[in-house]
C-alpha cells in the first residue's frame, strides 16, 4: 500500500497514462475510420458492379428490339407469309437466311405467325408448330400477350419471361408485326436464348467468393429466379418464397436501393437492388458481410499487435525512469523524513543527478536557514496557507458556475439549431402551399389534354371495322394511294398556318373543274405534306370518296392524339418529378454534388404556371460540373428568391437567371423588373421578421434563412436595386469542398 502511494509509483502511473491515452484513442480511431472507408468502398463497388450490370442488360435487350425490328422489314418475311400453305416452307435461299440471322444474333428460335393467330412457321420444329396462339395450350403465354401488344401499338414488343408449354421451361419473345403495303400480315417472333442473358448475370468479377448477382421476374403472383444463381444453379426457373428473397421484391416494385440483408442462406449480406424495366425483372447484387470484413478484420489484428508493441516499450520506459528518477527522490523523502526524531544535520548526503543533485544542495542550504528563520517560515507558511485555501474555495465555486453556464448555452445553442431547422421546413412549406393550385392547373391541363386524345382514339378504333372492309373492296391501284395517304398523315405536315392556308387554295383551284367536293378534299390534303392532288383524282371521283377521305382524316387525328398524349404525359412527369424533388429533405446533414442547373429548373418547373402567363423568362444555364452542397437547402434558395422577383413584379415583366462557375467558385444571378428596393430598407432585407408585404402575405423569415443557408455553404449574397428598374440578387457558392 505504501509503495502505491509513492513517488516512482504516481510518475510510472502519469507517463503510463500520458502514452497510452494517445495510443489507444489511435487505436480506436484508425480501425473505425478503416472500417467505414472499407465498407463505404465496397458498398460504391457494389454499387458500380450493379449499374453495369444494369446496363449490359438494358442495352443487350434494346440490340434485340432493333434485330427484330430490322427482321421484320425484310422482303422475304412478307413473300412467306403470302402463303397460303398450312406450314410455310421456304424454300434454300430463304431458309438459309433465317436460320443465319438466327444462329448470327444468338437467339434460341424464329418464328412466323399469320394475322390469325396461327405458328405457320419455327426454326426448331417444335410442339408449337401449327398452334394458334388464342388456343387454349398459347391463350394466356407470354408468346400471345406480346404479338397482340405489338399489333395493338404497331412496334416491337418484349415479353415477360414465363413458363412456355410448348417446350415445358421458361422462355421470353419479341414479337414485330410484318406489313404488306401498311397492312399487318403477321408477325416475327424471336425466342431469346437464356443462356446469352446468363452470360450477362454470371459475371462475378470484383464480388468476391460470396458475391452474387439474382434476377427474377413475377408469373401469377409468384416470385420465379430467371437465370443460374453462383451458390444455387437449380434455383434457375423455380418459384421461391418472396420473404426469402424480400429484396427482389422490392426491385420488382420499382424501387432502387441498398441494405443489409440475411439471405436465403441465412448468411448476413450487404445487398443492392435494381429494377430492369425493358424485361420486367428484379435484379439483386450481394455479397456476405463477412467476406467484406475481412480487410478489416485483418487491420484490426495489425493495429492490434502495434498497440501491444507500443505498450510494452511504455512499460519499459517506465522502469527506466523510475530507475533514474523516482529511486534517488524516494531515498531524499527517507533522509528528510528520519530529521522528524534527530536534529537537523549538517548536510545530508545523497548521490544523485542533474536536478535531484541541485535539489539536495539547495536542501542542505535550507537546513542551514532553517534554526534562524524557522518561527517567521512557520508564521509565514500559516498564513499563505489559509489564503491559498480561501482562494482555491473561491476557484472551485467559479468553476461550478462557469460549468451551469456551459450547460445553458448548449442547450439554448441545440433550441436555436431546432428552431432554425424548423423555420427553414416551415418556409418550405408555406412556399409549396402558395405554388398548389398553379401546380395542380399544370398537371390537370396535360391529364385533360390526354383524356380528349384518349376519346378521339377509342372513337377511330370503333371504325376500324368499316375502314377495312372498305378498303377491301377497293381496287388495288386504289389501295396503294389510300396507304399513301394514311402514311403522309402519320408523317404529320410541318407547314406554318399561312402555308396550309395557301396550300389548301391551290387544292381547291385544281379540283374546281372536277365532279369532286373540291372544299373538303383541299380541306384534308392541305393538313398533309404537299402532294400532286391531281393523281388521287381516281380515287376522289370514287363512289365512297368522301367516306374514305372520312377515314384518312380520322387517321390524321390518330396522329395528333398520339403527339398530345406523348406531350402532356411528359409535361406531367416534369411537374411531379419537380414537385417530388422540392418537398424531399434530406435530414442527413451532408453535402452531395449538385448540379445548380438542375437544382434551379426545378423551382422554374414549379413555377411554369405562374410565369408563362405575363413574364418574359431569360434563363441562361448551362450544363456545369457539380459542386459540394445542400441540394434540397439550396432549392429553398432559388425558390424565395424568384418568388420574391415574382412578387415584384405583380407576375409581369422579365426575369433574367444566369449561372456562371469556374474552377473556384459559382455564381447565380437573379434579376427581375419589378418596382425596386428603397436604400433604406435595403439594409434590413436580410433580418429576421422585418418583411414590406402586408400581414399575413410573409413572415419576414424568407431572406433571413436565404443569408444564413447562404453561409452556411462558405457562399455570399449581395443585392442590387434600382427603384422603377428592379433588383438583382447575386449569389455566389465555392465550387469545391475545403479540407482541415
Amino acid at each position: 500500500m505504501n509503495r502505491l502511494k509513492s513517488i516512482g509509483t504516481e510518475l510510472g502511473l502519469l507517463f503510463l497514462l500520458a502514452a497510452l491515452a494517445p495510443i489507444f484513442t489511435a487505436y480506436f480511431v484508425a480501425n473505425n475510420i478503416f472500417g467505414e472507408a472499407v465498407r463505404q468502398e465496397k458498398r460504391e463497388a457494389l454499387v458500380g458492379i450493379a449499374d453495369a450490370t444494369q446496363v449490359r442488360i438494358e442495352s443487350y435487350v434494346l440490340g434485340l428490339i432493333s434485330d427484330t425490328t430490322t427482321l421484320a422489314r425484310s422482303p422475304q418475311l412478307v413473300d412467306l407469309l403470302r402463303s397460303r400453305a398450312a406450314v410455310i416452307t421456304p424454300d434454300a435461299t430463304d431458309l438459309d437466311f433465317l436460320r443465319a440471322y438466327r444462329e448470327g444474333k444468338g437467339y434460341f428460335n424464329l418464328l412466323l405467325v399469320d394475322q390469325a393467330g396461327v405458328i405457320r412457321f419455327s426454326l426448331k420444329d417444335g410442339a408449337d408448330l401449327g398452334q394458334n396462339i388464342h388456343g387454349a395450350m398459347l391463350g394466356t403465354s407470354q408468346l400471345a400477350r406480346s404479338i397482340d401488344a405489338a399489333n395493338t401499338l404497331l412496334q416491337t414488343e418484349v415479353s415477360n419471361f414465363a413458363f412456355y408449354p410448348p417446350s415445358k421451361s421458361y422462355a421470353a419473345f419479341l414479337a414485330a408485326p410484318v406489313f404488306d403495303a401498311g397492312v399487318i400480315i403477321g408477325n416475327v417472333v424471336l425466342q431469346i436464348d437464356n443462356r446469352e442473358l446468363n452470360a450477362i448475370v454470371n459475371r462475378y468479377g470484383g464480388l468476391g467468393e460470396s458475391g452474387e448477382v439474382l434476377v427474377a421476374t413475377e408469373e401469377a403472383g409468384r416470385l420465379i429466379v430467371t437465370a443460374p444463381t453462383r451458390h444455387d444453379p437449380a434455383l434457375s426457373g423455380q418459384a421461391v418464397a418472396p420473404e426469402r428473397f424480400r429484396p427482389l421484391s422490392i426491385a420488382l416494385r420499382g424501387d432502387q436501393g441498398s441494405d443489409t440483408y440475411v439471405d436465403h442462406r441465412g448468411r448476413e449480406t450487404l445487398v443492392l437492388w435494381r429494377y430492369l424495366p425493358s424485361l420486367n425483372w428484379g435484379m439483386v447484387v450481394k455479397s456476405d458481410t463477412a467476406e467484406l470484413d475481412t480487410p478489416i478484420h485483418r487491420s484490426e489484428r495489425i493495429t492490434f499487435l502495434v498497440m501491444l508493441a507500443s505498450v510494452s516499450l511504455v512499460l519499459l520506459g517506465v522502469l527506466l525512469s523510475n530507475q533514474l528518477v523516482s529511486r534517488p527522490i524516494m531515498r531524499f523523502a527517507r533522509t528528510v523524513r528520519a530529521l522528524d526524531q534527530e536534529a537537523l544535520p549538517e548536510a545530508v548526503e545523497i548521490e544523485a543527478r542533474h536536478e535531484i543533485r541541485e535539489l539536495v544542495a539547495a536542501f542542505n542550504t535550507l537546513i542551514a536557514n532553517v534554526r534562524a528563520h524557522q518561527q517567521e517560515l512557520e508564521q509565514r507558511v500559516a498564513r499563505r496557507t489559509a489564503e491559498l485555501a480561501d482562494a482555491n474555495a473561491g476557484l472551485e465555486k467559479a468553476n461550478l458556475n462557469l460549468q451551469d453556464s456551459n450547460r445553458e448555452l448548449a442547450d439554448t445553442l441545440a433550441e436555436l439549431r431546432k428552431t432554425q431547422s424548423q423555420l427553414i421546413e416551415s418556409e418550405k412549406l408555406a412556399a409549396l402551399g402558395q405554388l398548389i393550385a398553379g401546380i395542380a392547373h399544370e398537371i390537370n391541363t396535360p391529364l385533360g389534354s390526354i383524356a380528349s386524345s384518349i376519346d378521339t382514339l377509342a372513337t377511330a378504333y370503333r371504325r376500324q371495322d368499316d375502314f377495312l372492309n372498305l378498303y377491301a373492296d377497293l381496287p388495288a391501284a386504289m389501295r396503294a394511294q389510300v396507304a399513301a395517304l394514311l402514311r403522309a398523315g402519320a408523317e404529320g405536315s410541318t407547314l406554318s398556318l399561312k402555308e396550309k392556308r395557301d396550300l389548301k387554295k391551290n387544292y381547291e383551284m385544281r379540283l374546281t373543274a372536277t365532279d369532286v367536293d373540291a372544299r373538303k378534299a383541299a380541306e384534308l390534303f392541305s393538313h398533309l405534306k404537299p402532294l400532286d392532288i391531281v393523281a388521287y383524282l381516281p380515287l376522289l371521283t370514287h363512289a365512297r370518296a368522301g367516306e374514305m377521305l372520312e377515314h384518312v382524316k380520322q387517321s390524321i387525328n390518330i396522329n395528333r392524339a398520339c403527339q398530345n398524349i406523348r406531350i402532356a404525359s411528359e409535361k406531367a412527369r416534369k411537374v411531379v418529378f419537380a414537385l417530388k424533388n422540392f418537398a424531399h429533405y434530406d435530414h442527413q446533414g451532408e453535402k452531395t454534388p449538385t448540379g445548380l442547373r438542375e437544382n434551379i429548373e426545378t423551382v422554374l418547373t414549379l413555377y411554369h404556371n405562374q410565369i408563362k402567363q405575363a413574364v418574359d423568362l431569360h434563363a441562361d444555364l448551362p450544363d456545369l460540373p457539380p459542386i459540394p452542397a445542400y441540394a434540397d437547402e439550396l432549392g429553398q434558395v432559388w425558390m424565395n428568391l424568384i418568388h420574391n422577383a415574382l412578387q415584384a413584379m405583380d407576375y409581369k415583366g422579365r426575369l433574367e437567371i444566369t449561372l456562371e462557375q469556374d474552377a473556384t467558385r459559382a455564381v447565380v444571378r437573379i434579376a427581375d423588373s419589378g418596382c425596386g428596393i428603397p436604400e433604406d430598407v435595403r439594409e434590413r432585407i436580410f433580418q429576421p421578421f422585418f418583411t414590406t408585404k402586408p400581414a399575413g402575405e410573409g413572415s419576414g423569415l424568407g431572406l433571413d434563412i436565404v443569408a444564413k443557408i447562404v453561409a452556411k455553404h462558405g457562399g455570399t449574397i449581395r443585392v442590387e436595386s434600382q427603384i422603377g428598374q428592379g433588383s438583382t440578387f447575386e449569389v455566389t457558392l465555392p465550387a469545391w469542398e475545403e479540407t482541415t
